[in-house]
């Protein structure tokens, strides 16, 4: 099951959630870290983040990795959307393979303005989502941006 791990920390991950509609941009702007089950820690910039419907999709700068999650179980804390991520899929070299999650949320700033979340000092940009993540096989996932393309 390491090579699951393996291919997860390959791909480059970034996630947004439902309801935000936006026009395409031209530069990628997200950022992922990714933490294995080894301690050892992957970055990955210029992230493509899209959302349709309730599906982010995250691809590499490179075009090689895509990675899709599926979201549910959404609600407001006054201007942060919060999403609960039910199922992922990495696709690589052709092959795609199920990502079984153990735990995570997604956030999105869906105004025109900056705000906080919740206990917390980070805060969002607009238009920008927050994805936390944990796999099954321990591997974090951290990923932030500004999403590239979004349709209802």
């Amino acid at each position: 099951m390491k090579s699951l791990e393996g291919r997860l920390a390959i791909a480059c991950l970034a996630l947004a959630a439902t309801g935000l509609v936006a026009a395409p941009r031209a530069d990628a702007a997200g950022v992922t870290l990714i933490q294995l089950s080894n301690g050892k820690v992957q970055t990955y910039s210029d992230v493509h983040m899209a959302l349709a419907g309730e599906t982010i999709t995250l691809r590499t700068a490179d075009g090689k990795g895509t990675l899709r999650v599926a979201m549910g179980a959404c609600s407001f804390d006054k201007n942060i959307e919060r999403c609960l991520p039910y199922s992922a899929m990495l696709t690589q070299n052709g092959k795609t393979h199920k990502i079984t999650l153990a735990y995570g949320t997604v956030f999105l700033n869906v105004t025109n303005e900056a705000h906080r979340l919740s206990l917390s000092s980070d805060e969002l940009a607009p238009h920008t989502i927050l994805v936390l993540l944990k796999t099954a096989h321990g591997t974090y996932v951290t990923a932030k941006g500004t999403l590239d393309e979004a349709r209802k």
